[in-house]
């Protein structure tokens, strides 16, 4: 866990780019529509073209290949993105720096799971506030803290879901 009074961590980077693959549908798995090459790219088949077609035009593909600075597999666990991405920032916010974690995608994709997720795998939102509360309650020098969140939904507007 990260110190409440160590310098939060300095990146080169103000802005960190993450993928997270929501686990695929029976009917996606064995068409291999997504491939993870490393922790850093993957490639998307169109999922229209089928592997005998394929073959038989001249063996290109319409695979589309995207670099992250992140990318995570559907196995992998909330837990494992929020240590990754997540976790080094968090001295700083209880120092009193801003961060923003913005989850992007079409629904059905895995943004709830991920930013809230489950008890057996909580999401980078829960991960976040824990560590938050936790490094508050071990600061024996500071009598007060002010702790302001925001949990926003923009879909045609707006929304926020605290209330």
């Amino acid at each position: 866990m990260p110190s409440i009074r160590a310098p939060a961590a300095k990146k080169a980077t103000t802005l960190t780019v993450a993928v997270k693959c929501r686990p695929l549908a029976e009917k996606e798995r064995g068409r291999n529509i997504v491939r993870f090459s490393d922790s850093h790219a993957v490639r998307v088949l169109d999922p229209d073209l089928s592997k005998d077609y394929l073959d038989r035009v001249q063996h290109r593909t319409k695979e589309k290949s995207y670099c992250f600075d992140h990318a995570f597999g559907p196995d992998s666990a909330n837990s494992e993105v929020y240590k990754t991405c997540i976790s080094s920032v968090i001295s700083g916010v209880v120092q009193g720096l801003n961060a923003t974690v913005f989850a992007y995608g079409s629904t059905g994709s895995g943004k709830t799971y991920t930013m809230v997720g489950k008890s057996d795998d909580p999401g980078l939102m829960v991960l976040s506030l824990h560590t938050i509360f936790d490094l508050i309650k071990s600061d024996k020098d500071t009598d007060e803290f002010d702790v302001t969140c925001s949990y926003l939904e923009v879909y045609n507007e707006v929304g926020n879901l605290f209330t």
